[in-house]
């Protein structure tokens, strides 16, 4: 079930992100993860204070939990410029379709979409891929010591 995010998602919502990040991303110590971390907190604690309103310059934030539950297992956050942000899947949810509802949801009422991928990230990348995104560019990304690809997503 998809539904906006709550202000009570918000630390299972983190500490699912941290782990999956660090899971995926075995090169990079959690120390990275810091910022990026209090970055989403701020972004999630603004949606809920907008009340899961949209508003001009606001991300938006869809929760994925399973029926009969309001515990947080993905959540989908795509920004007003059309880039998804965040994507994630608790691991006991992955390879179930939760990636792809959440996906479906980021690709709602858009023309294209577009995301910034690591690329070690090859579970991330081979999601995205299979979901219609191909990668447009290349940037070292010096912080984190490897190239950071952008990738694009035609949706209509």
């Amino acid at each position: 079930m998809l539904r906006p995010i709550q202000e009570s998602d918000i630390e299972r919502l983190l500490q699912l992100w941290l782990y999956v990040a660090c899971t995926n991303h075995p090169s990079l110590p959690v120390r990275y993860w810091s910022e990026p971390g209090r970055a989403m907190r701020r972004r999630l604690n603004a949606q809920c204070r907008l009340g899961g309103q949209r508003d001009l310059g606001v991300s938006t934030h869809w929760v994925y939990t399973r029926a009969g539950s309001d515990t947080p297992e993905g959540l989908v956050t795509v920004t007003e410029n059309r880039r998804v942000d965040t994507i994630f899947v608790s691991p006991g949810e992955q390879g179930h379709g939760v990636g792809s509802e959440l996906m479906a949801q980021a690709k709602f009422g858009r023309i294209q979409l577009e995301t910034l991928v690591l690329e070690e990230n090859l579970h991330g990348r081979y999601f995205l891929q299979q979901h219609g995104f191909q990668e447009a560019e290349r940037v070292f990304n010096a912080a984190a010591g490897q190239e950071e690809i952008t990738m694009h997503c035609r949706v209509a």
